[in-house]
């Protein structure tokens, strides 16, 4: 027969704000990561100075071959256009890549330190916690970070 007891558990309601500090604590999760955090930033970067440059582009189809009838300013512009998109899709899929590593690299980093730091915890706490809700926080809270490191720098680029 199974021992049931009275015993409810109640989830902690964290009050604390985002602040400095814990973008910090965030970014030093990044620091081992530097090549693909640099990687992902220069590819991002390379594809926002590229869309910039796809709008004077357009306009001298526009001005120099369109408007003037030079049919051959526009084939070469549009060659141009063509090679540059080429270029800009291997520079999204390259920064895709790259922040996917970072992102899951970051979470196998962090369940690391959380499973490492569940093994020094006392049994009572495993006796008052109820082991899905530590599953369920360690697997979503490192998620949220990978997440927010790998696309929340993309977001702020």
């Amino acid at each position: 027969m199974d021992e049931q007891t009275d015993y409810e558990f109640v989830e902690e309601e964290f009050s604390s704000q985002f602040n400095g500090h814990t973008i910090k604590r965030i970014l030093v999760q990044a620091k081992p990561h530097w090549p693909w955090v640099v990687g992902a930033v220069l590819l991002v970067t390379q594809v926002a100075a590229m869309d910039a440059y796809f709008t004077y582009l357009s306009k001298r189809i526009v001005d120099e071959g369109i408007l003037e009838r030079n049919i051959a300013t526009v084939y070469r512009l549009l060659i141009i256009y063509g090679g540059l998109t080429i270029v800009q899709a291997c520079a999204v899929f390259g920064f895709i890549y790259l922040s996917g590593i970072l992102g899951e690299r970051i979470q196998y980093d962090l369940r690391q330190k959380m499973f490492s730091h569940l093994q020094d915890l006392s049994f009572s706490y495993f006796d008052r916690t109820p082991v899905g809700w530590i599953m369920s926080r360690v697997t979503s809270d490192s998620a949220r970070v990978g997440e927010l490191v790998s696309w929340g720098l993309l977001d702020i680029v």
